[in-house]
């Protein structure tokens, strides 16, 4: 029996729930592209933003993109988190266009805003996922 901490796991909703089972079931990211215009959408919503249409599929992602925005955590409030500080929150900006945030996998030091990454989803249950972060290879 493990006497760390774990981490917390939201339990989404809606289509977000519909995002994380896709990942869970499959091991791979997949985007909402909507059927009309064929925009690629995160977080996932009902209607598109370019054409309004409702209707849409979940698609794989190439799971590579560069690196928008982080921030580099010194100290955890979530116990799960302590093991891993320093860690950094990154919004990855996907080659198909849209934004998903996760956590990189490993020291943050060096990271340099458009850094070329790649990600993957570590599925928590079959409700959740996490998205890790690495240096593209």
């Amino acid at each position: 029996m493990s006497t760390q901490p774990q981490k917390f796991v939201p339990q989404p909703e809606g289509l977000p729930l519909e995002f994380h089972q896709i990942a869970a079931r499959t091991g791979t990211l997949h985007l909402q592209q909507c059927s009309g215009c064929g925009a690629f959408r995160h977080p996932p919503r009902v209607y598109c933003a370019s054409c309004f249409s409702p209707k849409y599929e979940f698609v794989p992602s190439a799971h590579r993109g560069s690196l928008y925005s982080l921030t580099i955590s010194h100290r955890s409030y979530d116990p799960g988190w302590a093991e891993e500080v320093p860690y950094a929150a990154i919004a990855v900006e996907l080659d198909e266009g849209p934004r998903v945030l996760g956590v990189f996998r490993g020291s943050p030091s060096g990271l340099e805003l458009g850094d070329r990454v790649q990600i993957e989803v570590e599925a928590q249950n079959e409700d959740f996922v996490l998205v890790w972060v690495d240096r593209e290879v």
